[in-house]
């Protein structure tokens, strides 16, 4: 409600919230809400002027409403017209302005104790005099305490409130428990009182997601007042003055059944909204004074302490756990069927902030499925309500799908301002109406009227409709597909996509894991890897894979994480439960227990058994989780731990670990298996009391490592197939993952995103520099091609860049120009975040491309709403927001998708040049008949609207995609050169068939005037108005005209199939030739009778209007098929930009070229302080000097060396030769080098011959060549094999004679390794 200012917190301002989640940020005069966050939104405010309201509603009396209508549609307007601005604490109304460019207003209440005394919304039972001495309102305080307040102000838009926050003095959303509050804080809850809950539900609201399914008055009221039913109404009223009764009932009719048809779907949408988020529930919540209430669920508020059942229940909030398990199923958020177990909140972490996303593993979800809960003896399993409806996660993606954001796309943008032009165009023929008419002395009222309905035909009302006919259709065929498309209008934006971003895990790989092998790990030594866990004796690393899991058994069936059920099941254990009562299982000292089978000697098998004492759950902070394990009959108890292997490395001595560790996990995971580490440690002998009381960091130290399990990944049998089409059609493809960088670049190479031969570079970045590596898997030409041109600065279609999330939010935030590099070669993003995701579509789309996402899960949730087009193969609530929908799991749905959104696109492209080709060739009937004092008659407006033009829009969208994709993008552009070009020509020869004709008709022997043909006929009698030789001719003409304009916009490949595929439509176009050849050769007394004709008398005449007419068709269809499209748009396009319609990727990657600094890869103005980028540039390296132990600074860069000496070495007593970018020195003195064995014998043969050739560099030519000064008799040989370096002084004893230093070099292949040390000559 509207109210006076009132300062309403004063007294209370020091305690409110001065919390940085959602304040009042002031920029330049600008003031947001929900600032960094999706839905951040400008504020501001507006108070009532009463002399300008006075104003506006007198301007509202005089326009009868029209000014009030115009507040209907543009409800900002009157904001400016009525009210004016002013500081957001007076404000009565606040305009709410987002990034999409969406304008909002919503009304400002005060609300006072009154308000609650008269409110309608007051909960059962709850009379004033309870609360009497109580407090109106509660809002949030510091740290989670609620302010006592009299009064509060509040607005809402899309489903939010927000209220005023004197602490920030700015409007703050109402989120509930949130951030920033220490954890003490929910463990110390004890409940809420009935008192204190009914206090807070007034800010709060229902704990209750509301799809309100409005009345049919209400959505019919809204569709009539839509522009285009205006337009409509206007229009038919037009028409009904004019006497054009029968075309004005036929439009009246179809206009009624269409808003039936839109209230119908409109109500059907908003019913099965509300049916599917809808739950009523019954909660337990436990009060202040320690008793147990049941209420209903809607009267939930944020710090009520609800009771998990037993056996489980739906979630109706957003609750932190604080004591006792619970196995939850999450796939209505997450997509993923597979339980995940919850705990409570960690008392240990004392003085911790609570951050949402950071405790997840503590949180259950509203909407997601309680499975089983578990706890010690008649322990409550208690969980504190943090947030309540629309603020919890599931009522924010409700909110998401009730106000998607707007799609955005040229062509919608370029048909507003075409029907703009024709606007223009209809007022110069309204101008010439009324000066004809003025002229000729005509009555006003004949003159406002004709000169008003040539306004409805030079703008074709049908519009609107027939655009949506090629995207029926094609979410017709989609369905048919099992495609579903949640919005139509996406359909003609995914056409335009040349991006396709792809998750790998369950969308370009199977969603299992197969088990692949264990590579054990002792003494610090890898052992052969071992192809079944059965072969794994009993020991460390066996119990690590038996115990090491969050495994449970829900009604007898092994449940858990599919990682964890490959790695037990692999080694034939079995998992049991004591024969007890699931929910109590926590009161037992061992609630689990592992058992192998009888394969161990029976002196073991009294052993066998395992308890799991104590799971701390994978986090993915940490990437890990870890168990405490007890040994039947063992008094210690043993600690393991599972993860990601550069984790795990981390907390294990040096001494377990392998010291080419590195190199096994890099081997495996180019080879795309996934790997995780085991590691373990003895807790020895510890009372049961206190391992629960231990901390996760105090016992993650000082494991010993035991190895790497290895799990296979396998792509789906149609992956490699539809990347290969993608890319053969010109499309780009890149993977989007959470998993290993390495890992990801395999299964890149495995499904064709990457080329066999195709070297990915690695690159890494902080805020300070970005720098990379070569893989190491390419040959030494290709490598050599690819440094030429990286020295060269030019691009080259060979080189992709993979980069892990971290890296990515440093060059998005630090690195411009390094951005643009990574966007224009990027093709592989492992490591990535749901956030970072998001921003990497984000980041997409600004420089130009056009997007498509594929992936499953709530973790895509936002890159699927980000993306242009957005595709799930995941059928949860929260995947549910991407527009397209596939419900078989598989990627061969991205094409089908790109063929039919072409398809549509084009079909819309050919709808919306049809219609305005219309409009005009009407219009142009009309000026020509309005010259002889008349016009098309209404039958002839009935049958040219409602047959042919209905008849052949409707089934002009019917053709089918082409069957393939083509590099050739569909043109997106209506005001580009060809469209316009090709519409300007159309008119051209319309004009011309129809002034021809005209004029024709004129000079014939028979042909009596207009004035002539009023005296013969009758002209009080309707039927005989428009009778003229002039009418026929015309009328006749542009008949054909309208079929032929169907047919030369009714494109077929390569983007829709044949037309003559499409039966109806040529079906459609022979009935009408038909009927148009009788109406012209042979129109009968009825016929003429209808349609108001005056035949010509002779049929040779007739004959030559046919034959005009068919010399049209020939125009017009030598004209789109051979001028434009094929050496405008296929010929022309190609070499002038200007001509295209189309956004070709080539295109887009020239535009980031062009804005790219030249300087960037070539290095120049490289500065510590701010580099451009980090090359390991050519390094020319003192080999003497080195084998003495040179230190690292002293080392020169090639580029200053060589340009200094001109290639000659500085010191007589020093050799110099070149190494590749790849090649870098380590910190302990050793070169390392990565280049293959024919790289490496042809630096051994230009070394013994005394030169090296320098290749491609800053300051050297190609041909330039270093000698060398007293070249070494020996070669020092590389080696990488880790094994080999314990055996260092051997190695270099045979190899490196003659230096009294010992060296030690690093090389790749160990096949390689071992072949060059026992060469004779080395």
């Amino acid at each position: 409600m509207e109210g006076t200012d009132g300062n309403t917190n004063n007294a209370y301002g020091n305690l409110l919230s001065h919390s940085p989640t959602t304040p009042q940020y002031k920029f330049a005069g600008q003031q947001y809400v929900n600032h960094g966050e999706e839905d951040q939104m400008e504020i501001v405010g507006y108070r009532r002027n009463t002399t300008k309201s006075s104003v506006t509603w007198l301007l509202i009396f005089l326009t009868a409403g029209f000014v009030q209508l115009l507040f209907f549609w543009k409800p900002e307007w009157k904001l400016h017209m009525m009210f004016s601005r002013c500081t957001l604490d007076v404000a009565t109304f606040v305009r709410l302005h987002d990034e999409y460019g969406q304008t909002f207003v919503s009304r400002v209440e005060i609300l006072t104790e009154k308000s609650v005394k008269r409110s309608k919304e007051r909960t059962a039972g709850e009379e004033a005099n309870e609360l009497t001495g109580a407090p109106a309102y509660l809002v949030p305080g510091k740290q989670g305490v609620f302010v006592p307040v009299e009064s509060i102000k509040i607005f809402e838009c899309c489903r939010a409130r927000y209220w005023w926050n004197e602490g920030i003095h700015g409007f703050e959303k109402v989120s509930g428990l949130g951030d920033d509050i220490l954890i003490d804080f929910f463990l110390e809850q004890e409940g809420l009182s009935k008192d204190e809950q009914t206090i807070r539900r007034r800010l709060f609201g229902d704990n209750a997601i509301v799809v309100e399914v409005e009345p049919v008055l209400t959505i019919l009221w809204k569709e009539a007042l839509n522009p285009f039913y205006i337009f409509q109404a206007f229009s038919v009223c037009v028409w009904f003055i004019d006497g054009y009764v029968y075309y004005a009932a036929a439009i009246v009719l179809i206009s009624t059944v269409s808003l039936a048809l839109t209230v119908h779907e409109t109500r059907t949408q908003q019913k099965a909204l509300r049916d599917r988020v809808h739950d009523v529930e019954l909660v337990q919540i436990l009060r202040n004074d320690g008793t147990v209430e049941t209420v209903e669920g809607a009267s939930l508020v944020p710090g009520d302490i609800i009771i998990i059942p037993p056996h489980g229940c739906t979630m109706v909030c957003d609750a932190a756990l604080i004591a006792g398990n619970c196995i939850v199923n999450e796939s209505s958020l997450t997509g993923e069927s597979v339980p995940v177990t919850k705990t409570p909140l960690n008392p240990d972490n004392e003085g911790e902030i609570f951050k949402i996303r950071a405790q997840s593993r503590h949180l259950l979800f509203s909407g997601t499925r309680v499975l089983q809960t578990r706890f010690y003896g008649n322990e409550l399993v208690k969980a504190v309500v943090i947030r309540t409806g629309f603020m919890t996660s599931k009522g924010e993606l409700v909110r998401s799908m009730m106000f998607p954001a707007p799609v955005d796309f040229q062509f919608y943008r370029h048909t507003y301002m075409f029907v703009g032009i024709l606007a223009a165009i209809a007022s110069c023929g309204l101008v010439y109406s009324v000066v004809l008419r003025v002229y000729r002395g005509e009555a006003w009222k004949s003159i406002i009227i004709r000169s008003l309905d040539l306004i409805t035909i030079a703008v074709p009302p049908a519009l609107p409709a027939a655009l949506t006919v090629g995207i029926v259709f094609a979410q017709r065929r989609l369905k048919a597909a099992k495609v579903f498309c949640m919005s139509p209008k996406t359909i003609n934006i995914s056409g335009t996509t040349n991006l396709i971003c792809f998750d790998k895990t369950g969308t370009l790989t199977e969603d299992g894991l197969d088990f692949k092998g264990i590579v054990p790990a002792e003494d610090g030594r890898f052992e052969q890897m071992l192809d079944s866990a059965v072969a794994v004796e009993r020991g460390p690393l066996l119990l690590s894979m038996t115990a090491c899991h969050s495994l449970t058994l829900i009604n007898g069936e092994l449940s858990g994480d599919p990682l964890d059920l490959i790695m037990f099941k692999a080694t034939g254990w079995t998992l049991e439960e004591p024969q007890t009562e699931d929910t109590t299982k926590f009161d037992l000292l061992v609630p689990t227990v592992v058992k192998p089978k009888k394969r161990f000697p029976e002196d073991q098998e009294e052993h066998g058994d395992v308890g799991i004492v104590r799971e701390f759950p994978f986090s993915s902070s940490v990437q890990r989780m870890s168990v405490i394990v007890k040994q039947l009959n063992e008094p210690t108890f043993q600690y393991f731990c599972k993860g990601a292997p550069e984790k795990i490395l981390t907390l294990c001595r040096p001494e377990t670990v392998p010291l080419d560790f590195y190199m096994k996990l890099e081997s495996f995971t180019r080879k795309g298996d996934r790997v995780i580490a085991l590691a373990w440690k003895d807790l020895g002998s510890i009372r049961f009391l206190k391992i629960h009381k231990l901390k996760r960091e105090d016992l993650e130290v000082d494991l010993n490592f035991l190895g790497f399990l290895l799990l296979e990944n396998r792509l789906k049998p149609d992956t490699a197939q539809v990347i290969h089409g993608l890319k053969r059609a010109g499309l780009r493809s890149v993977m989007v993952t959470g998993d290993n960088i390495q890992t990801a670049i395999s299964v890149a190479r495995e499904c064709g995103i990457v080329g066999m031969t195709e070297d990915v570079q690695i690159v890494t970045a902080d805020q300070s520099t970005v720098s990379w590596a070569w893989t190491a898997d390419m040959t030494a030409e290709d490598r050599k091609m690819l440094s030429r041109e990286l020295a060269r600065g030019r691009p080259d279609d060979k080189i992709h860049l993979s980069v892990a999330g971290g890296s990515f939010e440093n060059i998005r935030k630090f690195h411009p120009e390094a951005l643009k590099k990574l966007l224009l070669e990027g093709a592989i993003f492992a490591r990535m975040s749901p956030f970072e995701k998001e921003m990497l579509i984000d980041c997409f789309k600004d420089a130009g491309y056009f997007v498509a996402f594929c992936g499953d899960g709530a973790n895509d949730c936002g890159a699927l709403k980000s993306a242009h087009t957005g595709i799930s193969l995941s059928e949860s609530e929260a995947a549910a927001a991407a527009p397209f929908t596939y419900t078989k799991g598989s990627i061969r749905c991205v094409p089908e998708i790109i063929r039919e959104g072409r398809a549509a696109l084009v079909t819309s492209f050919g709808i919306f040049k049809y219609i305005a080709c219309y409009s005009l060739t009407q219009f142009v009937s009309c000026l020509l008949l309005y010259w002889v004092r008349t016009n098309l008659a209404d039958w002839q407006f009935l049958y040219i609207d409602m047959f042919e033009l209905t008849m052949l829009s409707i089934t002009f969208g019917r053709t089918g995609a082409y069957k393939r994709l083509v590099r050739d993008p569909p043109p997106s552009s209506l005001l580009a050169f060809v469209p316009i070009f090709s519409l300007l020509m159309h008119l051209v020869i319309v004009i011309t068939a129809q002034v021809v004709a005209f004029l024709l008709v004129q000079q014939q022997p028979w042909f009596e005037p207009r004035s002539v043909t009023i005296e013969r006929w009758n002209t009080t009698d309707p039927e005989h108005e428009y009778r003229s030789y002039e009418n026929y001719t015309v009328f006749c003409v542009s008949s054909f005209q309208y079929i032929w304009l169907a047919l030369a916009f009714a494109k077929g490949p390569p983007y829709r199939r044949v037309v003559l595929t499409n039966l109806f439509f040529m079906a459609t176009v022979v009935f009408f030739c038909f009927f148009d050849l009788f109406l012209t050769l042979w129109p009968t007394d009825f016929i003429q009778s209808v349609f108001q004709l005056l035949p010509a008398p002779d049929m040779a005449f007739r004959a030559t209007l046919v034959s005009i007419a068919f010399v049209n068709l020939a125009c017009s269809v030598l004209l789109e098929f051979f001028c434009i499209d094929f050496l405008l748009f296929k010929k022309g396009g190609k070499h002038a930009k200007w001509i295209r319609s189309s956004t070709y990727l080539g295109d887009v990657e020239a535009a980031i070229r062009n804005k790219m600094d030249p300087r960037w890869w070539t290095n120049i103005e490289h500065s510590p302080s701010k580099p451009l980028l980090n090359i390991h540039p050519p390094t020319i390296v003192s080999h003497e000097g080195f084998l003495r132990g040179t230190p690292l600074s002293s080392i020169p860069v090639a580029s200053s060396y060589v340009s200094e000496t001109t290639g000659t070495a500085p010191d007589q007593s020093s050799v110099s030769f070149l190494l590749d970018d790849d090649s870098k020195i380590t910190d302990n003195g050793t070169f390392v080098s990565r280049h293959p064995a024919d790289d490496l014998e042809s630096h051994i043969s230009m070394l013994e011959h005394g030169s090296f050739d320098l290749g491609a560099s800053d300051t050297a030519s190609e041909a330039e060549v270093i000698p060398l000064l007293d070249p070494p008799p020996r070669t020092p040989i590389v080696v990488q094999d880790r094994s080999l370096l314990f055996d260092s002084q051997e190695v270099n004893s045979d190899v490196v004679n003659g230096f009294d230093d010992t060296v030690t070099f690093a090389r790749d292949d160990d096949e390689v390794t071992s072949s060059l040390l026992h060469r004779p000559d080395v």
